[in-house]
Formats: C-alpha cells, sequence, structure tokens
C-alpha cells in the first residue's frame, strides 16, 4: 500500500515494487549522474553522497541500474516518464544506452540549453552547457504520442523541445546544490498532467517535483534514500501544504 502526498525515505525499487501497474500518472526525476561518491560541486562546498547508495559505478553495473530504473517505472507509470540526464565522466555512454534499449519507448527529446553552466564540472573536458530531458511512454510509438497533455498557454510560454533556462539557484534547496530549479517539474507537470494526478520522483532529492505538484494542484509520492534530504524536503513542503489547506 501506497500513501500519496508522502516522501518515502528508501529506495526507488522498493517504493515501485508496492505500487500496482499503472500507479501513477507522470514521472519528472533526475537520476544520479554516477560522478563519483564524496564529488564536489562547482564551488568545492558541498560532495554528492549518499549513505546506502554508490554513486560510483563501474560503467556497465551503471548502465544496468539505469534500465532496471527505467523498466520498472515503465511499468507503474500510466503516462509519461520525464528523465534528466547529462553525461559526465563517470557515465559516459548512458545516452547511447538508453537510446540503445528504450528506443521504442522514447517518446520525445527535450533539451535544456543553460544560461549559466558551472564551469568546472568535468575535471578532463569542457563543460557541457545542456542537459538531455527524455520523455518515455510505454503506449504504442504508432499511436498518436501526447494525448494526457495541457498545450495551453502557460505564462506567456510555449510548449518547445527546447528549453533555455539557468541551472538551480533556488535557496530553498540549500544543502543539495545538484538539483534541478523549481521550473523544470513545474514546466513537465502543468503540460503533461492534469489537476488530481499522481506526479512521482524517485529521487526526490529535497523535495522540489513535490512542491510543483502541490502548487498545481497534484498529488505526488517521492523516494529519496537519503535521511538528510528527506528531512529537508519535510520542512520545505510544510508551508505550502498550509497554504493548500487555507485556500
Amino acid at each position: 500500500m501506497i500513501d500519496i502526498n508522502k516522501i518515502y525515505q528508501e529506495d526507488c525499487m522498493t517504493t515501485m515494487s508496492k505500487m500496482p501497474n499503472d500507479f501513477l500518472d507522470v514521472v519528472v526525476t533526475s537520476p544520479p549522474y554516477n560522478m563519483g561518491n564524496g564529488r564536489k560541486n562547482g564551488g568545492g562546498k558541498e560532495s554528492l553522497s549518499y549513505e546506502s547508495y554508490s554513486d560510483d559505478l563501474p560503467l556497465e553495473e551503471y548502465f544496468e541500474q539505469t534500465n532496471k530504473w527505467i523498466q520498472e517505472l515503465l511499468r507503474v507509470t500510466k503516462y509519461y516518464i520525464f528523465w534528466n540526464i547529462q553525461e559526465v565522466k563517470g557515465n559516459r555512454g548512458v545516452v547511447r544506452n538508453i537510446l540503445n534499449n528504450f528506443n521504442k519507448e522514447l517518446k520525445e527529446t527535450f533539451i535544456w540549453a543553460k544560461t549559466n553552466p558551472p564551469s568546472n564540472i568535468n575535471d578532463n573536458g569542457v563543460s557541457r552547457g545542456y542537459e538531455y530531458i527524455f520523455c518515455f511512454s510505454k503506449d504504442n510509438p504508432d499511436k498518436s504520442t501526447f494525448k494526457h497533455c495541457n498545450f495551453s498557454n502557460y505564462n506567456g510560454d510555449y510548449v518547445r523541445n527546447c528549453i533555455i533556462k539557468p541551472v538551480n539557484n533556488d535557496k530553498e534547496n540549500k544543502g543539495h546544490s545538484f538539483s534541478f530549479g523549481d521550473w523544470l517539474p513545474k514546466y513537465f507537470i502543468n503540460y503533461f498532467s492534469k489537476e488530481g494526478d499522481l506526479i512521482y520522483d524517485p529521487f526526490m532529492g529535497t523535495g522540489t517535483t513535490a512542491k510543483a505538484s502541490i502548487l498545481l494542484n497534484r498529488n505526488y509520492v517521492g523516494s529519496e534514500i537519503s535521511k538528510e534530504y528527506c528531512n529537508i524536503a519535510d520542512k520545505r513542503l510544510i508551508k505550502y501544504k498550509s497554504q493548500l489547506r487555507m485556500f
């Protein structure tokens, strides 16, 4: 049994094992990039680490784990999975791996073009100023792709494949500098789900997807193995849940 509007402190595979087929409507997430345990961010102030998961897997093992995550998400998700990934030294080839293994389920590719990419995220190469956001669905690819969508004008913006946005500078994410900004889950939740839908983030971090879900009148479920990040997320969401109850 899964409770909605809750973040589970556990491995996402454990959470999803409790879900029946087609339990979720939409997934928005950014998985571990295999950047190495203890890896510092651009400013060298924070290490990316997890209590029970190694972010420094051998490459083939990381590919295998990625495939398991996506396969299980396809089982439990009714409509769309939005998977934000960047190729770095520790996961080089992950995009090719995804294209090879999920070409039938891949419905669209979005490019996040950063206006302020970090200058020293890679040790031995130039800093990529873009990331991929893959959209997966298990629907037959010959059928109409985006049926469960709202393509109405949103704040003067339009749905587009190349999205030009800065890296995260949200002060609410203090303690997790590697999280994406609010705009990313808001963008995909708004366009590709409906009010009352159930949104899932298997790598919830400090709760950005949950916050976006609340603000857009959706329900959410999250998984996060870090107790520290879960605590930050729970505290962060209190005021948004309170505001929702007021209205």
